[in-house]
């Protein structure tokens, strides 16, 4: 049986020579359940070994092939923010040997990462780390989907025993060029709370409510108060993400 998943529009490059096959279960079981899931194995450094054609569109873009995106570092591709973050999660679940359930929002899209860490015990030396001479790194597997509506992915847990992360970042996309203020009367909006309700959770007039919903709509361009909740549900968007920091 061949070790490579599927070919997609774009052929999935070769997997790297220094990870244990045991270690590739997770990703052939994300692959073979959900096309539309991201899958990579990066070095705690943030170093990308390995990623399918997804996970190259979902952080990348769709003019990205994972062939281009393999052998780059996060560390040259995101604001340091954002590097930081991740890089620190990543070391975590490597030293604690626990997984991570990560939620972020990224290109103003909800999506849900699990952080993996391998046990590369067995396996050869990466090509790229024998030539440098340097000691195997551990290796991490990360899984990635988009996830809208309000939805917290309980449908999409791989199995109980995950630390549980909001990022303390969003990257908004389109919904950057609103305040916090009118993120948080988009993000309630989305929850179905009618301008009276909206009015008494941020302790603001009813009519002040509706003049933020007017300028959402006017810089979203979009002039239906049912049509703003759906971008709020497709976004994701929570309350809370109105204070975080933007990258």
């Amino acid at each position: 049986m061949s070790l490579n998943p599927p070919a997609t529009s774009e052929t999935v490059p070769p997997l790297p020579s220094g990870i244990a096959v045991d270690e590739l279960k997770g990703v052939f079981a994300a692959l073979g359940a959900d096309p539309m899931i991201g899958v990579a194995i990066l070095g705690e450094d943030g170093q990308i070994f390995w990623t399918n054609p997804q996970m190259a569109k979902l952080f990348f873009g769709d003019k990205k092939t994972a062939t281009e995106a393999i052998g780059q570092n996060l560390g040259d591709l995101y604001p340091a923010s954002w590097v930081h973050e991740r890089l620190s999660l990543m070391k975590k679940a490597a030293e604690s040997g626990k997984p991570i359930q990560l939620r972020s929002i990224w290109e103003g899209r909800q999506q849900f990462s699990w952080i993996h860490p391998l046990d590369a015990e067995g396996a050869e030396p990466m090509e790229a780390h024998e030539h440098h001479g340097g000691d195997m790194p551990r290796h991490l597997l990360v899984i990635t989907k988009r996830v809208s509506g309000e939805g917290k992915g309980e449908e999409l847990k791989h199995g109980d025993g995950f630390d549980k992360i909001d990022s303390e970042l969003v990257d908004l996309g389109p919904l950057d060029v609103l305040t916090s203020r009118e993120l948080e009367v988009l993000a309630l909006l989305g929850q179905g709370l009618a301008a009276a309700e909206i009015a008494k959770v941020l302790h603001r007039s009813v009519k002040t409510i509706n003049t933020h919903r007017e300028n959402i709509g006017k810089k979203l361009k979009i002039d239906d108060r049912v049509k703003l909740a759906n971008v709020a549900q497709r976004a994701g968007l929570r309350f809370a993400d109105a204070e975080k920091e933007r990258v």
